[in-house]
């Protein structure tokens, strides 16, 4: 019997681990800050894909204060991209889950404003994010890097 408890209390603290949501120190100034924590897979051109990994933090923020124009949902609840019009112009942040849990979960509507840093949705388990940025600003992260979310300038 036991062993069940320790079982059970080791469960709920994993549990309690991968939905924790820290607090970040959002940077002030006309930058845009990463929508995920991750490591940066790839960047091609304007855009910037990033690898959520399983015990990365799995919320995601707002790269910058602006309205969401569009929330277009793919493949049942799985993936979806959310297109921003800013002051830098039109932002897409895309987000995919990963083959466990299938999940992402949206909190915010087309026409809503959002801040920078502010919390916008989140995938279960490990997954993927990718924005794509205004060609007038200036990426300052690099492939491989480890990012967070809401505190990591990736573009000025």
């Amino acid at each position: 019997m036991q062993k069940y408890i320790y079982g059970t209390g080791v469960l709920f603290l994993g549990y309690l681990y991968f939905n924790r949501n820290p607090d970040r120190k959002i940077p002030v100034g006309n930058n845009l800050v990463s929508p995920a924590d991750g490591t940066i897979e790839s960047i091609i051109d304007s855009k910037i894909e990033i690898f959520i990994g399983i015990l990365d933090v799995h919320y995601q923020r707002s790269p910058c204060d602006g309205y969401i124009t569009n929330v277009i949902e793919q493949n049942g609840s799985n993936r979806n991209a959310i297109e921003l019009s800013t002051i830098f112009g039109d932002i897409t942040v895309e987000r995919w889950s990963g083959l466990i849990a299938r999940t992402v979960i949206t909190f915010i509507e087309t026409g809503d404003h959002i801040n920078k840093g502010d919390i916008f949705g989140r995938i279960l388990l490990g997954s993927h994010c990718s924005i794509t940025i205004p060609n007038n600003l200036s990426i300052i992260v690099n492939v491989g890097q480890h990012i967070l979310a809401g505190e990591t300038i990736i573009a000025e």
